[in-house]
């Protein structure tokens, strides 16, 4: 009787566990029979009939406008003011396809003015009153990270990259679905999205080769041009917030070019 009833609970737990074990590989972004090069490149593909296929679909056309949207959209021009420790900066920003980024901070008491910028290849800075510089490679790393346009999860099907849906879970006063990006750059990204809108609520960039981890919050979304824009974005180190950033105005697709994001001589 016991050598049979250790057989029937070897054999449950077999079964559970193969039964788990299917559960957690169906969480994953499958990946087509037939992957080629220019698929890896289409920012919204086609993604089956999975459950996370499913959901990180209705993101694409009901968070993002959907393929037609996203081909029309080229660059961002916006502006507004940051809060940080050091006072309020006026802010200018300037972002353009597929990770060009160029940020003008501007003290509002003493004038000084910081730049920061990404040219897709070499992150730089420029202090006040000082020549610009390339970053140092832990900052030059984390800005670079930061510069993309748009969404890690774009782009699904890219060498190096595996989308998985964690879970459904309350943030911030919403419910979310919760999506895990892993890249070969060594980061992990965690996007929360509104199960009702399927906008980002909150993002989780965790540096894999370091520990080191912050999150941003988006509130107050607006669309430009079909395109959603938070008009609130706070930003969180250890738990603590370190900016808050409030858009003024944003203006799509206003002859951005990309020699405006190299390194000032």
């Amino acid at each position: 009787f016991f050598d049979q009833a250790r057989r029937f609970v070897a054999i449950s737990l077999v079964g559970l566990l193969a039964e788990a074990a299917a559960a957690a590989a169906a969480d994953l972004l499958p990946q087509p029979q037939s992957l080629t090069s220019a698929l890896r490149e289409v920012a919204m593909p086609e993604l089956g009939e999975s459950r996370v296929g499913k959901l990180l679909s209705r993101y694409y056309s009901e968070g993002l406008g959907g393929p037609e949207e996203w081909a029309q959209l080229e660059s961002l021009k916006m502006s507004g003011t940051m809060e940080l420790d050091s006072g309020r900066f006026d802010l200018r920003a300037y972002q353009k396809k597929p990770n060009l980024l160029k940020l003008t901070l501007r003290h509002t008491k003493n004038q000084n003015t910081l730049g920061l910028g990404y040219d897709g290849s070499v992150a730089w800075e420029q202090p006040p009153e000082q020549e610009a510089q390339p970053m140092d490679a832990k900052s030059a790393r984390r800005f670079a990270h930061s510069a993309v346009f748009g969404s890690y999860l774009l782009f699904p099907y890219r060498e190096g990259k595996t989308i998985e849906l964690i879970d459904t879970v309350p943030v911030e006063g919403a419910i979310c679905h919760h999506f895990r990006v892993m890249l070969k750059s060594d980061y992990q990204v965690d996007y929360f999205l509104d199960i009702r809108t399927f906008l980002e609520v909150k993002v989780v960039n965790t540096d894999l080769r370091t520990g080191a981890s912050n999150y941003i919050l988006y509130q107050d979304y607006e669309h430009e041009s079909g395109w959603p824009i938070a008009r609130v974005v706070e930003s969180y180190e250890s738990g603590e917030r370190v900016s808050t950033l409030r858009l003024e105005e944003v203006r799509v697709n206003t002859g951005v070019m990309p020699w405006m994001f190299q390194m000032p001589d």
